[in-house]
């Protein structure tokens, strides 16, 4: 048996907006627990976003210097408990933000946001 790693499970807090996260935090960054690049990404850019009206919430991307592998996330917005899945899957499978930045997503959807973000990470990492 293999301990939980609990940096790979997903949290929630269904308020309104939720407020989903996956492993590591920018109070981990801040505290020099480890170094990370991260990206900020208002949901208000994403095409999707603004045909429901949507003017709040973000997608935040973590990942390591150097390699790119996305290491948390977050993401505030309605519904963001099913948005941080892909995240997640990211985090446990130690993916680059250049291998979601190659995925493609729907468009427009919210989940462009994650791919968005990590193009954006792609060019800072």
């Amino acid at each position: 048996m293999v301990p939980l790693d609990l940096k790979g499970v997903c949290a929630n807090v269904f308020t309104d907006p939720e407020i989903a996260t996956v492993g590591w935090s920018q109070n981990d960054v801040d505290a020099g627990l480890i170094d990370a690049t991260s990206v900020h990404l208002p949901l208000a850019t994403n095409a999707r976003a603004k045909m429901v009206g949507l003017e709040d919430g973000f997608v935040k991307l973590f990942c390591r210097p150097g390699t790119g592998i996305v290491i948390g996330g977050v993401v505030v917005a309605p519904k963001a408990s099913e948005l941080i899945y892909p995240i997640a899957i990211a985090v446990d499978q130690q993916l680059s933000v250049d291998q979601i930045a190659n995925s493609f997503t729907v468009y427009p959807s919210m989940t462009g946001s994650i791919a968005e973000a990590a193009r954006r990470l792609h060019l800072r990492s």
